[in-house]
C-alpha cells in the first residue's frame, strides 16, 4: 500500500503529521513537489492514493497552475486523489458563494466582480443602510487581507482604495460581503469524509477577524447544532477534507463563511486533543483498501 502527498510546501506541520502517522501503520509514503515532475513522461509510481494538502492551485503564475493542474489530472488518471481535482480546482469563496446561493444555504449578500464600478454602487449601497462591508480576496487564508470597508465613505477615496486593493491581494476580482453582526465568534467544523470529526470556537477580542493566524484564540466547541449543514457544506462544494466557516449571527441565523479545501487544524487539536491527522490517515488509509 502506498500514498503519495503532493504538496508545494512539504514541510508543513500538518503534512509532516499525516505522513508520519501513516508511516506508522505500515504504510509507504513518497512526498513530491511540482518541480518533482516533468512532463509529458510521468514517473513510475505505485501509489493508489494522492494527498494534496496544500493551496498549491491559487499560489504563483497561471503558469504554474496549469503544470500543477496537468500534473493532478494525470495522477487522477491512475490513484484516487483527495481533494477531488475538481472541487480543487473550483475552490474558491466566489464558488461557495454560488454553490450556496443555489442551495438556498445561509450566506451574506455578497458580490464577486472584476469590475470596479459594480463593487463601488454595491459597498456604496450596503454603508448608505449603515451596514458595513467586508473584502476579501477570493482565494486567500489565514484572514489575510482581509477589510472592513466602513470608514472610508467618499466616492474617490472608496475607488482608489478598491483600485489598490485588487493589486495588493485580490489580483483582478473583487469579493465584497456584508459584515453580519455577530455573537463575537465564530465556528470552524471540520468534515471528513462526510462527518464532522472535531470543531472549535475562535474569538478574538482585538479584531472582528477571528483566525488564530490573526491573533484570535480558539477552544473547543462540543455542540454538534451545525454538524449537518457543515456536512451539507462539504458535499455541495465536492470536498472530502474541509474546514467549514459557520458564523452564528446576532440574528440567530448561522451564516456559512468558507469551506476551506486546504484548512489548518493545529488550533483545533491543541483546543480539542483531538487527532485530526490520525482522523485524516483513517480516511486515506480506506481508500487503500
Amino acid at each position: 500500500m502506498s500514498v503519495l502527498i503532493y504538496t508545494d510546501n512539504p514541510g508543513v506541520q500538518e503534512v509532516r503529521l499525516v505522513a508520519d502517522e501513516l508511516r506508522r501503520r505500515n504504510i509507504h509514503v513518497r512526498l513530491m513537489a511540482p518541480w518533482d515532475f516533468n512532463l509529458p513522461k510521468m514517473p513510475e509510481l505505485d501509489a493508489s492514493v494522492v494527498y494534496a494538502p496544500s493551496n498549491m492551485l491559487h499560489r504563483g503564475s497561471t503558469y504554474e497552475l496549469t503544470h500543477r493542474l496537468l500534473i493532478l489530472r494525470e495522477l487522477e488518471r491512475k490513484a484516487t486523489v483527495v481533494n477531488p481535482v475538481d472541487s480543487m480546482l473550483l475552490y474558491s469563496k466566489e464558488q461557495l458563494t454560488v454553490r450556496l446561493t443555489s442551495l438556498g444555504l445561509p450566506h451574506p449578500e455578497t458580490i464577486a466582480t472584476e469590475n470596479v464600478e459594480e463593487a463601488y454602487s454595491f459597498s456604496k449601497g450596503l454603508l448608505e443602510q449603515g451596514r458595513e462591508v467586508v473584502l476579501k480576496p477570493t482565494c486567500g487564508a489565514r484572514g489575510v487581507g482581509v477589510t472592513k470597508l466602513s470608514g472610508i465613505r467618499r466616492r474617490d477615496d472608496l475607488l482608489q482604495f478598491l483600485v489598490w486593493y485588487t493589486r495588493e491581494h485580490a489580483e483582478g476580482v473583487y469579493y465584497l460581503q456584508e459584515y453580519i453582526k455577530n455573537l463575537g465568534y465564530d465556528i470552524r467544523c471540520l468534515v471528513i469524509d462526510g462527518k464532522v470529526v472535531g470543531r472549535e470556537r475562535r474569538f478574538n477580542q482585538k479584531d472582528f477577524r477571528y483566525n488564530v493566524a490573526v491573533g484570535g484564540s480558539a477552544e473547543a466547541f462540543n455542540d454538534p447544532i451545525y454538524d449537518d449543514l457543515s456536512v451539507e457544506v462539504a458535499e455541495a462544494s465536492g470536498l472530502q477534507i474541509c474546514g467549514v466557516d459557520i458564523l452564528p449571527g446576532e440574528d440567530g441565523k448561522p451564516y456559512v463563511l468558507e469551506a476551506n479545501c486546504y484548512p489548518g487544524y493545529k488550533a483545533l487539536m491543541e483546543a480539542t486533543g483531538i487527532p485530526v491527522h490520525e482522523k485524516i490517515a483513517d480516511y486515506l488509509q480506506s481508500l487503500l483498501r
